[in-house]
């Protein structure tokens, strides 16, 4: 089977829906597309093709051949919104300008009961505002749907076009008939610069509103420093962020931020990774501790050897996973697409048929064109194409901001539909790390003995049960003892002497070998045991002296996020590669019900399918490193505890800090953002139904209601405002 190439495309010249469904469905017919995923509100398309039946410069091509430009590359969304605030604001302010003296010239009769004008020139001078208004401030609309018509298309700025202009044309034709009949008759000119006018209005209100969609990324960008200090032939030089490179080593002053990631060489800092990861508090670090770019230092000079800078820096990293996140689009974008695709081509028809009904029914009356051209401007899919992506970016952007990278809006909508979470153990739901928890002395022996004894011969080994042993030691300051002859004796334990006596240090089955009595402390281990903990037994001169507990130190609100997870889940549960009794005990400790033990690394990934087949939509939560195969396998994987390369490639969610807690502000924020679509997709499809009739005049005859072309102008526009702004309540909302 042929690899695909996948390409994403910077597209300029989409304007509503009916352009995404356009160019997905011209895409689809270019040989050798697989599939195409075209994002309104970045701009973007995400295009996989077959390289052996088509190109990347074939599909452009095609693109162009549709009427649009493009470019390859990922979205700048910063630049591109910050182009289109500029530009529709300067159009706006041209366009206000002009349409305020317009409408006081039509309107001022109505007012003063006089004209404002003489005659001859009231209806003329309106005539040259609207033009310039119409052509010069509308001029990228008319020429998109002169574009769109050339390719037998039609979109959004089709429907205005042919408003505005029907509105233009035919008050230019009773201005001139009235010119030669010395008649007067009413026009339409300050509707066209109305109707031009709300519309730029509601684009530079949207686009300003959508740049406040973008600002997790922008908050991301602005983490980088202009500056950086190298130390080069030490020697202390300034030079540009930019330009640090891998196998530098820089000097962090206090309160600046760190210019790449890196190891520290020197030093103990505190550092505020806060915008990175979300965790609140700063973190000690030492020498050997990795820090990452964007940071900020705390009081304390240190230096790091570079390790990775620029576009391979953690923070490019994260920048790129949301820009991506942000360009895909979730399944239920998909309806409002096909319904966009056909929607202007039916508004066109409502609009021909309501104009053939008014000349067939009431000729003479003013309802005439103005109920087709308020028909053209109400129905503008505008607020459909934007329902769906405006909220992916604030959910997204959100998550970011939480340390939570969602890789895309159909990921969003995957959460909100999964029934069931299952677990990794190990470096999941514990820190993956042995440690003392219980020392239990026995023969007028103090637990501070029993450390000093074993922690002294276990510094001679490397086992992790010797290692964890050590550090408590050290933790509880004991200082060593002089401990000799230390001999291993793998599967068993070791053996050493302690001032002069044989010490033994290891399992149950060391202690049977050597033939000591521990019937009397069985159920202390056992209990010890059914909770889930290693029991290490220590004996000297054949008498058993203490027991030592160690466990895999469960995180601090592992119990907590279970309960939370159980409440609204069909089947929490855990796997682990670990021994049953161990398993158990943990299970038992957090709540668990469900748990599966002695699972190898490569069987995972059954255990998830068989969840699947069971008709479970699962989440798997890994740490990243072997679990993931299971984290592809499941519906969603979520990789939690360090974001690493491994987690970041096969997991949809990547927790950047290390807390449970996280997955439960990830359920909610899904479960918000899916509801903030729905409630964008039902304004947007019901605001057009019930518009388009009341435009049409279909109340008219009965009750007098009808709606004006300048009044639908400013509905339509204000109608993707709200979506948008609806959308950015995802930017509030509460998660702790």
């Amino acid at each position: 089977m042929t690899k695909l190439a996948e390409v994403t495309l910077k597209i300029d010249g989409m304007r509503c829906a009916a352009c995404v469904s356009s160019i997905e469905k011209g895409l689809s017919q270019l040989g050798g597309v697989a599939g195409c995923s075209v994002n309104l509100a970045t701009k973007s398309a995400s295009v996989s093709y077959d390289g052996s039946a088509t190109s990347e410069e074939s599909v452009i091509g095609r693109l162009k051949q549709l009427g649009y430009s493009a470019v390859a590359g990922q979205p700048d969304i910063l630049t591109t919104n910050r182009r289109e605030v500029l530009s529709a604001r300067e159009l706006l302010r041209i366009s206000l300008a002009l349409t305020i003296p317009l409408v006081a010239l039509a309107m001022w009769p109505t007012w003063a009961g006089q004209q404002l004008l003489p005659i001859p020139f009231n209806g003329w001078a309106q005539a040259l505002l609207a033009a310039v208004v119409l052509f010069y401030c509308g001029r990228s609309i008319i020429a998109d749907a002169l574009r769109q018509t050339r390719h037998g298309r039609a979109n959004m700025n089709s429907l205005i076009s042919m408003g505005s202009l029907t509105a233009f044309g035919w008050s230019s034709y009773l201005l001139v008939d009235s010119y030669l009949s010395s008649t007067s008759q009413p026009l339409y000119f300050e509707s066209v610069g109305m109707i031009i006018t709300l519309i730029l209005l509601g684009r530079y209100l949207e686009a300003r509103a959508r740049g406040r969609a973008g600002d997790a990324i922008r908050a991301l960008v602005d983490l980088r420093p202009a500056k950086a200090t190298a130390i080069i032939r030490s020697v202390e030089i300034e030079i540009d962020a930019a330009t640090v490179q891998p196998g530098m080593t820089l000097l962090v002053k206090p309160g600046e931020r760190l210019a790449a990631d890196g190891e520290i060489v020197e030093g103990h800092p505190v550092i505020d990774e806060s915008m990175l990861t979300g965790e609140s508090m700063p973190v000690e670090k030492g020498p050997s501790d990795q820090v990452i770019g964007g940071s900020v230092n705390g009081n304390r000079s240190f230096k790091i050897k570079v390790t990775a800078a620029g576009e391979e820096s953690y923070l490019a990293g994260m920048v790129r996973l949301v820009t991506q996140a942000q360009s895909r689009k979730a399944p239920v974008q998909k309806l409002a697409d096909r319904v966009a695709g056909v929607f202007v081509p039916v508004v066109i028809g409502v609009a021909l048929l309501t104009l053939a009904a008014w000349y067939w029914f009431a000729p003479d009356s003013p309802m005439l064109i103005r109920s087709v051209i308020s028909v053209l401007i109400i129905a503008c899919p505008c607020a459909l194409g934007l329902a769906t992506p405006t909220a992916i970016l604030a959910g997204s952007g959100r998550a970011a901001r939480e340390g939570i990278i969602i890789r895309g809006g159909d990921i969003l909508e995957n959460i909100s539909h999964l029934n069931a979470v299952i677990f990794d153990k190990t470096g999941t739901l514990t820190h993956g790390e042995l440690e003392v928890v219980e020392v239990v002395a026995m023969d007028n022996s103090s637990s501070r003995e029993l450390i000093r004894m074993a922690g002294s011969a276990e510094r001679q080994t490397d086992h992790p049960l010797g290692k964890a042993i050590v550090r408590y030691m050290e933790t509880e300051q004991i200082e060593a003892a002089p401990v000799t002859n230390v001999q291993v004796r793998p599967g068993f334990g070791m053996q050493a002497i302690y001032r002069g006596g044989r010490l033994l240090i290891g399992n149950k089955a060391l202690l049977k070998t050597e033939r000591i009595d521990i019937s009397d402390k069985t159920d202390v281990a056992a209990d010890e045991m059914s909770q889930g903990r290693t029991v290490v037994f220590v004996a000297l001169d054949g008498n058993l002296i203490g027991l030592i507990s160690l466990g895999d130190r469960l995180r601090g609100d592992a119990a907590k996020v279970v309960a939370e997870l159980r409440k609204s889940m069909d089947r929490v549960a855990m796997l682990s590669g670990d021994n049953y009794r161990t398993v158990a005990g943990v299970a038992r400790s957090i709540g668990l019900e469900y748990y599966e033990a002695e699972v190898k690394p490569d069987q995972k990934q059954e255990v998830i399918e068989s969840y699947q087949k069971a008709g479970f939509r699962l989440g798997m939560v890994g740490d990243g490193i072997n679990d993931a195969p299971a984290l592809a396998a499941a519906d969603v994987g979520i990789a939690i505890g360090g974001g690493t390369d491994v987690a970041i490639e096969a997991a949809d969610v990547v927790m950047v800090r290390s807390n449970l807690g996280d997955i439960i502000k990830m359920f909610e924020l899904a479960r918000q953002s899916m509801r903030v679509i729905k409630q964008n997709l039902f304004w947007a499809f019901f605001y057009n139904v019930l518009a388009i009739p009341l435009a049409a005049g279909l109340f008219y005859p009965l009750f007098g209601w009808t709606l004006s072309p300048m009044v639908a102008a400013a509905a339509m526009a204000f109608s993707s405002v709200f979506v948008v702004t609806n959308s950015l309540r995802l930017n509030r909302l509460p998660l702790d």
